[in-house]
């Protein structure tokens, strides 16, 4: 609720036709130059701190609820050609992570950054799918700090990734779906690899 005091101006102040009282004139020019103050603050802050359909906008982790979404769709990261025999998959990168696994390594290993979890964001859950490429390259899941990964029961062992992403945007990428809601454990599923 705005806290600018409209109700204290005197709206029939000065009377036409006779003396009126100069603290009256100071009193109405004292609350409009606190109402104006009072707005300009309101107005910043609305600015800083609401929602705007012209600018992306950071909700600094807050809550979002009894709310109706449709026709949302999630981010697209194409992290392209990973050459490098370890790998770090960063959250902050978006819920659809797109990556090639290519050069001369033959083996691989990724592991997981910037979750969120239940030390930093009571309920919450991080969630992102993967979309991998790679020709016969080995890739091991790994994490840091004590957090375990726990695998779907049909997750391939050893993870071999075996379509290459073809030039004109082919290929016959493996899906993996990574999730993590505590402090110590991401899952990890196989859903499957679309054919062409």
């Amino acid at each position: 609720m705005s806290e600018i005091n409209y109700l204290s101006i005197n709206e029939n102040f000065p009377v036409a036709g006779q003396d009126n009282d100069t603290q009256v004139f100071r009193d109405n020019f004292d609350t409009i130059k606190q109402s104006l103050r009072i707005a300009g603050e309101e107005v910043t802050d609305l600015q800083d701190n609401v929602a705007r359909t012209d600018l992306d906008n950071d909700f600094n982790s807050k809550l979002i609820q009894n709310a109706v979404l449709q026709n949302v769709r999630d981010g697209k990261a194409d992290l392209g050609t990973i050459q490098n025999a370890t790998h770090e998959i960063d959250y902050l990168n978006g819920s659809y992570q797109i990556i090639r696994f290519a050069g001369t390594p033959t083996n691989f290993t990724v592991t997981f950054s910037n979750f969120p979890d239940d030390d930093s964001q009571p309920a919450a859950l991080g969630k992102i799918t993967l979309e991998i490429y790679g020709d016969n390259k080995t890739i091991a899941f790994n994490t840091v700090g004590g957090t375990v990964i726990k695998k779907g029961p049909d997750f391939p062992s050893p993870f071999v990734v075996d379509s290459a992403f073809t030039s004109g945007g082919g290929g016959n990428p493996h899906i993996v779906e990574v999730w993590k809601h505590s402090s110590d454990r991401i899952f990890i599923n196989y859903l499957g690899q679309f054919i062409s």
